[in-house]
């Protein structure tokens, strides 16, 4: 067995149980709650969510596919510290329980935002931190998204209002795919 292959195992399981965290609320938000005023808020912080988790987890094998040796404090700083950020926003998106979640499901978000968005804030500064620790070169465009991220997710924790976190959403989906764009325009050059 690799290093790679021995990384992969754990790295797979935790991601695993934050994917299905993400699906479970997901398919919470699809049958319980009306999909013209709430809805569609709450399944697009999963389904992003969610594919920010599979391109991280395209990432580790694209950055450690290769690798014969790595201590285990690279391993903890960088995969497994990825890993847990993404089961900790799993397990904090504040989707709310079945029993509220159509009567106040917007005033329960809010109030159970905090550890939701100082985890995705840590998660983007670690994200944005990654390339400086295993020496990965990054374009200026790529920096600039990914301090902006931290911006919105860190902005998260303040903000009151239902409706500007309809807007920071749209503006943290727009942000994250536009950088995932330059990503894949980079790549095939």
């Amino acid at each position: 067995m690799s290093i790679f292959e021995y990384m992969a195992t754990i790295v797979a399981i935790v991601l695993g149980l934050a994917a299905a965290n993400f699906l479970n609320k997901f398919s919470k938000t699809v049958i319980i709650i009306d999909w013209k005023p709430l809805g569609w808020f709450f399944s697009l912080w999963c389904l992003i969510l969610l594919i920010c988790l599979l391109g991280a987890f395209w990432s580790f094998w694209r950055v450690y596919n290769g690798v014969d040796e790595i201590s285990i404090w690279e391993f903890i700083l960088v995969p497994f510290f990825t890993v847990v950020c993404f089961f900790l926003s799993s397990v904090f998106l504040p989707i709310p329980e079945e029993e509220n979640l159509k009567a106040n499901a917007g005033l329960d978000f809010i109030e159970a935002r905090k550890p939701f968005f100082v985890t995705l804030t840590v998660q983007w500064s670690h994200f944005t931190l990654i390339p400086l620790l295993i020496d990965f070169k990054q374009s200026s465009l790529e920096i600039v998204f990914g301090c902006l991220m931290i911006i919105l997710s860190f902005s998260g924790i303040f903000l009151i209002t239902l409706r500007a976190h309809k807007l920071l959403l749209t503006a943290w989906c727009i942000t994250f795919l536009s950088q995932e764009a330059v990503q894949f325009a980079i790549g095939t050059i």
